[in-house]
């Protein structure tokens, strides 16, 4: 099976996992905590809300299933990265494909204009001190939650009303940071608090030592960009013709390894300079 296929059939696997009418994964956790099998939605997993209320200790306070599924998904970050938004994640890679359809000409490349990172992580401390206000974001600009309105409702022919906060979240997240952004995964850049989330246990773990991550071999490297060019976060930039890659913004998609005409890049074991 090539690259590609193999990436869309993670893509498709995410679907099957995690969203109704299958939603597997929620059933396996359910039945594991549970003893029942039960019927799941996207809702039973929601990563969002136990990530907005991290700091003010009522994580536990919601449901089971989408506590243990952060759980697993930091732990899996930490170890592996984050694999889950690079390739499992549907909302993500549906905006990547999508921005496909239109000419790179008319899209915007956010590096070569502000650093990601700084904003990335400020919107998750955002997100995180809302509530200490009184305030809650967690379904008002989900993505993932979009995506399966357009997959399960939508597709079915029936009309489900947005509200104000679904609607502009629906245009930034396809027409802004998806259709008009180089690589479309604007939104998982900038607005996605479980992916800086992911991004920032796999940059602790990786200081550890203990994290695999899509490294560059600078002896190798010949600095001709194709990595860059061809990275959906943009989390590679190339200094003194050697590429670099930030775990700030990567999600281990592999796209990078892919297009290198080298061989240069891999994913595993800290072996070479970061």
């Amino acid at each position: 099976m090539s690259y590609q296929l193999r990436r869309v059939a993670g893509y498709l696997l995410g679907f099957v996992l995690f969203y109704a009418p299958f939603a597997v994964f929620q059933k396996i956790i359910g039945y594991l905590l549970n003893g029942k099998w039960q019927e799941q939605t996207i809702h039973s997993l929601c990563l969002r809300i136990p990530t907005e209320h991290l700091l003010d200790g009522k994580i536990f306070q919601y449901a089971s299933i989408s506590v243990v599924s952060l759980g697993i998904l930091l732990i899996a970050a930490f170890f592996l990265g984050p694999v889950f938004c690079g390739r499992l994640c549907p909302a993500g890679a549906f905006t990547e494909y999508l921005s496909k359809l239109l000419p790179e000409r008319l899209q915007i490349d956010w590096i070569k204009y502000t650093e990601i990172a700084p904003i990335r992580y400020g919107m998750l401390a955002g997100f995180c001190l809302v509530p200490f206000i009184g305030g809650i974001l967690a379904c008002a600009y989900c993505n993932f939650f979009l995506f399966d309105l357009l997959a399960n409702y939508y597709s079915r022919g029936y009309f489900i009303s947005l509200s104000s906060s679904l609607l502009l979240t629906s245009i930034m997240w396809i027409v802004v940071f998806g259709i008009f952004t180089k690589g479309g995964r604007g939104y998982c850049n900038f607005l996605c608090p479980v992916g800086a989330l992911q991004n920032l246990t796999h940059y602790f773990g990786s200081g550890l030592g203990l994290t695999l991550i899509m490294q560059v071999n600078k002896q190798q490297c010949i600095g001709c960009e194709k990595c860059a060019t061809t990275c959906p976060m943009r989390a590679i930039t190339v200094q003194e013709k050697r590429a670099k890659i930030s775990l700030h913004n990567c999600i281990i998609c592999g796209q990078c390894a892919h297009a290198c005409p080298v061989k240069a890049i891999h994913y595993g074991r800290n072996c070479h300079e970061k």
